[in-house]
Order: structure tokens, then C-alpha cells, then sequence
């Protein structure tokens, strides 16, 4: 009676990996699916050890960018702790600012801050690109002396969304009697908080918020 030596194989039977959103390969599914080759082998032609190694170098490399991914997100975390630390200790500090830039975003508006040394009967703001071509002209109306508020809604003369980017303004006031009132779009005072309830620190200047990058001197 002859007898059939040929080997027999079995054909593999992974067991499905738990899907991963970010279609990435994780540790443990890497070692499940090792195992289970080691387990379906052909025992009449095992893995070859060149093989092995590669796969073993594989997840190590995996284990790896794991541990960077680790750590890069904790010292995101030391560096923005350490940056609002920083930031506070602005508190109760006399601070200028030249407040004259407008961050334009694709969308919503653009606000920025002035002076003015008198109360002034017709305020007029113009804002201008980066090239210092003239994008809007504002007719603010009157305003009274001291910090005021500038908000531009992000339309050009024309009526479109100027295209998002760094501008800047220029105020020009008189009063009623027709005399000329100084405006500035330098503003100072005392350091009362920080917030950054716009995504970036901003420092609470009186009733006013200065962007951080702004700022051109601090004084005790």
C-alpha cells in the first residue's frame, strides 16, 4: 500500500484585524498577524529567517514613530503651558502697541485698535494690502476721545471678500467744527489679562485686546 508523504498545507485563516480609522497597521494587529503566519506556515518550508528579521524590523519601526508621535505631543503640551506662563506674567506691565495690522481670514471679520486725542465729529479708516493698494474706505461716523475699535467685515469698495492675508489701516478724524483730531493706531495702557479666546494670546488693554504680536515695547 503506498503511502502519500507529500506535506500538507493549510491555507490561512487570519482573523480580521480591527479596523483602524486612520487606515494605519498598530502594534498588536502587526503581532497578530505574525503569529497567525507563524501558525499557518508550511512546516515543510518554514519562514525564512530573512523574512523573520524583516518583519521584526518592521515593527520595530512602528514602535518607533510611536514613540515620537509620544513625545512630540508632550512637549507640544510643555511648550504651550510654558508659553501661557510667560504670557501671564505680562499681567500688571505697561505695554505700546502699534495695533495698524488686520489679520483677513477666509471668512468673518477683521478688527484692529486706535486712538483718538479728541472727540471727533467724522472718522474716516482706510485699509490698504500688502502692495498698499487702497481695498476699502470706512466712514466710521463720530467717535469719542480715547481707544476705539475698528471692524472691517472683510468686503472691498467693490463689494467682494477681499482675498484673505495682512492688511493694514490708516484712521483720519476731524471735528465737528471741521478741525483735524490726532488718531493713532498706537495704543498703550496697563496689562490687565490675557486671553486667548480667539486662538492667539491677546493681551486686555482697558476695554481693548491686543494681539501678542503687536506689541512694541513693555515697561514696568
Amino acid at each position: 500500500m503506498a503511502i502519500d508523504t507529500s506535506p500538507i498545507v493549510r491555507q490561512p485563516n487570519y482573523t480580521a484585524a480591527t479596523a483602524n480609522p486612520k487606515g494605519e497597521l498598530g502594534k498588536d494587529a502587526f503581532m497578530k498577524l505574525l503569529v497567525a503566519e507563524l501558525k499557518q506556515q508550511d512546516p515543510m518550508d518554514p519562514m525564512k529567517s530573512r523574512e523573520m528579521v524583516g518583519q521584526l524590523a518592521e515593527l520595530s519601526n512602528v514602535e518607533k514613530l510611536n514613540s515620537i508621535d509620544e513625545k512630540l505631543a508632550t512637549l507640544q503640551n510643555i511648550s504651550a503651558s510654558s508659553g501661557g506662563i510667560q504670557n501671564a506674567g505680562l499681567i500688571g506691565r505697561r505695554v505700546e502697541a502699534d495695533t495698524r495690522n488686520l489679520s483677513l481670514s477666509s471668512q468673518g471679520p477683521a478688527t484692529g485698535l486706535f486712538q483718538l486725542g479728541d472727540n471727533a465729529g467724522a472718522v474716516t479708516a482706510k485699509i490698504r494690502d500688502g502692495a498698499g493698494n487702497l481695498v476699502k474706505t470706512m466712514q466710521l461716523g463720530e467717535k469719542k476721545l480715547g481707544p476705539q475699535q475698528l471692524k472691517w467685515d472683510g468686503t472691498t469698495d467693490a463689494g467682494a471678500r477681499a482675498p484673505a492675508g495682512l492688511y493694514t489701516f490708516e484712521i483720519t478724524a476731524k471735528a465737528a467744527s471741521g478741525q483735524a483730531v490726532a488718531a493713532s493706531t498706537k495704543v498703550s495702557g496697563l496689562v490687565t489679562g490675557v486671553t486667548y479666546e480667539n486662538g492667539t494670546p491677546e493681551v486686555v488693554v482697558g476695554t481693548s485686546r491686543i494681539p501678542l504680536g503687536d506689541i512694541t515695547t513693555i515697561a514696568q
